[in-house]
């Protein structure tokens, strides 16, 4: 920064600002007065005059700097002996560069061939000290076999002596196996293998005393066999009379099962599980007496429902019969119900608790929801273009999809819908055969009909989605 010409540096500044100035006020003029150079038209001419002051400006400047600056003119002269320089003196880098690293390359390679020195002499070193450490072992265990062979020698003449002990004890054993073959036949074929292994292990004592210690070790697992065939035929006893309970218990509850059936076979199912006899909705908040006389009302209404069944079904109920009794219901479900109506707006809804039998009670459930509005009257639930050159039964399908969306977007906005029954209750298989007839005639001209379903009156929560069609 010390060595740069400010003096110069300012003079350029000054310089190139002035004629910019210049330029600058010499184009608006020309531009006012509409000066033509060339015949060429005023706005060209003054970009022209722009140009050129900045290559006057361009100009000045280099020669400013050649005429007063030394450095600058010997930068402009020699500047492809500098080039020169400067690519030689890369090449001495990268050369100097490249030996450094074959310089590090060769150290490396000499520290880890030391450290791999070092570890060999470490491992030489290590198995030095195993060998010396197995070396002692191996002598210690000299001795101790040496100890134990006199212990044997000791143990051979005393096995000597209680060779007609061990053969009373093998009688006793082949007598324990005949006994124990009675209860299982298998512990017979273990008998006859044991049986055969002591002759040959009797002739072999006479031969050859050294395999004494092995009969001993053979002794030991047919005790052993004895006590496991022992504990698993008490198991297996065990197992059996288990078998002969669950048995009877099987016996009573196959009859039990049959006796069932044939009441099923002769009986019919009126109601089934889950199916719901009445659903209502009562506006709120009532009074606790209100509230127990709209209850009251419909279970009463369910009993007739469940009267006019039975009138279907050929079944005629003596009145104030006590075998006659039509329904049941918890009274917790009937307060709480109750107790919710107090309070606001409720869904009511009555279903069957499980699948009943004609003659049986019907085990009602007294539902309490919450009830809101889900659709206004008049309300457009969905939209679609049909085309009218789809045949008439693909127009149905479309309009019957239609529908499946009105149930998705009731149960989007909180409705609570019977899975037995149609939730549309008032559109027919009629309805839309009409509807696809009115699209392929009367809008055969504009190819497609704007298909609107609206909400034929207010619907809650409960139901029923009572629909209509409008053609646009």
């Amino acid at each position: 920064m010390n060595n740069l010409d400010w003096t110069l540096i300012t003079f350029l500044i000054v310089i190139s600002g002035s004629i910019a100035f210049i330029g600058n006020y010499v184009g608006r003029r020309v531009g006012k007065r509409r000066v033509s150079i060339l015949g060429l038209r005023p706005y060209y001419t003054s970009m022209i005059i722009t140009i050129l002051t900045g290559i006057i400006i361009t100009t000045v400047t280099l020669t400013i700097l050649v005429s007063t600056s030394s450095s600058m003119r010997e930068a402009l002269e020699n500047k492809a002996q500098l080039q020169e320089t400067i690519k030689l003196l890369s090449q001495k880098l990268s050369t100097t560069q490249s030996e450094l690293s074959i310089r590090a390359s060769e150290l490396n390679a000499a520290i880890e061939y030391q450290k791999k020195l070092e570890e060999k002499i470490n491992e030489q070193n290590e198995k030095v000290r195993n060998l010396e450490k197995r070396l002692k072992e191996m002598k210690d265990e000299i001795k101790t076999k040496e100890v134990a062979l006199k212990n044997r020698e000791i143990a051979l003449e005393e096995s000597r002596s209680s060779l007609k002990e061990l053969d009373r004890q093998r009688k006793e054993l082949t007598d324990i196996i005949a006994k124990l073959n009675k209860d299982k036949e298998e512990l017979r074929r273990e008998k006859e293998r044991l049986t055969e292994e002591s002759k040959q292990l009797k002739d072999k004592l006479i031969k050859l005393e050294k395999e004494i210690s092995v009969l001993e070790d053979q002794r030991r697992i047919l005790n052993n066999k004895l006590e496991l065939y022992s504990s698993e035929l008490s198991e297996l006893k065990k197992e059996i009379s288990d078998y002969k309970v669950r048995a009877l218990e099987l016996r009573k509850e196959i009859k039990n099962k049959e006796e069932q059936l044939n009441l099923l076979r002769y009986q019919k199912i009126i109601f089934y599980g889950g199916e719901i006899i009445l659903a209502e909705t009562i506006n709120g908040p009532k009074s606790e007496q209100e509230a127990r006389d709209s209850l009251k009302y419909l279970l009463d209404r369910a009993n007739e429902i469940i009267k006019a069944k039975y009138t279907q079904l050929g079944v005629y109920l003596v009145a104030d019969s006590k075998e006659n009794v039509l329904s049941t219901y918890d009274p917790n479900e009937l307060e709480f119900a109750i107790k919710s109506l107090k309070e606001e707006q409720r869904l009511i809804r009555i279903k069957v608790k499980n699948n009943t039998l004609i003659r049986e009670p019907v085990h009602l459930v007294i539902e309490s929801l919450k009830s809101k509005l889900v659709f206004n009257k008049d309300e457009t639930i969905t939209f679609k273009f049909v085309s009218s050159k789809l045949p008439r039964n693909k127009i149905v399908e479309e309009l019957d999809l239609m529908l499946d969306e009105v149930k998705k977007e009731g149960i989007r906005r909180g409705m609570i819908l019977d899975h037995l029954i149609n939730p549309v209750t008032n559109v027919s298989y009629e309805t839309l055969l009409n509807l696809s007839v009115r699209i392929k005639v009367k809008y055969s001209k504009v190819d497609s009909a704007l298909v609107l379903v609206k909400a034929e009156r207010d619907i809650y929560t409960g139901g029923p989605l009572r629909v209509r069609f409008e053609l646009r």
